[in-house]
């Protein structure tokens, strides 16, 4: 009887109130966006106000100058932007042909040399023996690592491939962790 009686006293709204009054908020703010994404159609609300005219009986006609328009509130606020041209300044460089063309590697066997007036095809073939040579260098690099690692290899722990100009060091699982493991080998 003492906590009826308790709850009685209390000053203040029911503990009901604040959750009907959130809903009631969240009512508004739905119907806000119903309203606020809704267009009005002229036509059609012509016919829904004719339509309603017959139902009702209204006897009257009242003249009205302005009709509804048939925009929604997002339409009125916020149009579409034209796309202007904006004004750039045109900055434009002067470069003259050179056939001085020159690539350095940091080795110095891999160095290529344009300065001299080749034809095509004399281009083509220096390029193409100055290539066989780095794949060559990589190569034997490769083979270098193999002879170096050879007791991993024998072991099955890592894996060495050359590829062109690139040299693929492969490292398998039991080369690394022991099974079940986190400590590195």
């Amino acid at each position: 009887m003492n906590e009826i009686e308790e709850d009685e006293d209390r000053p203040g709204a029911p503990a009901w109130m604040s959750t009907f009054a959130d809903l009631m908020a969240l009512m508004m703010c739905f119907f806000v966006l119903l309203l606020s994404f809704s267009v009005m159609d002229v036509i059609k609300f012509r016919q829904i106000a004719g339509s309603l005219n017959i139902a009702f009986g209204v006897q009257n006609q009242v003249k009205v100058k302005d009709t509804p328009k048939g925009t929604s509130v997002l339409a009125k606020e916020f149009s579409p932007g034209r796309p202007r041209p904006i004004p750039t300044r045109t900055v434009t460089q002067h470069t003259a042909h050179s056939t001085k063309l020159s690539l350095q590697i940091n080795s110095p066997k891999a160095f290529l040399d344009f300065t001299e007036n080749l034809t095509k095809n004399q281009e083509k073939k220096r390029l193409k023996s100055k290539r066989k040579e780095l794949v060559a260098e990589t190569k034997a690099e490769a083979e270098k690592l193999k002879d170096v690692l050879k007791k991993e290899i024998e072991e099955g722990k890592i894996d060495i491939e050359s590829t062109n100009r690139s040299i693929t060091i492969r490292i398998r699982e039991k080369g690394s962790f022991s099974s079940g493991s986190d400590i590195l080998h």
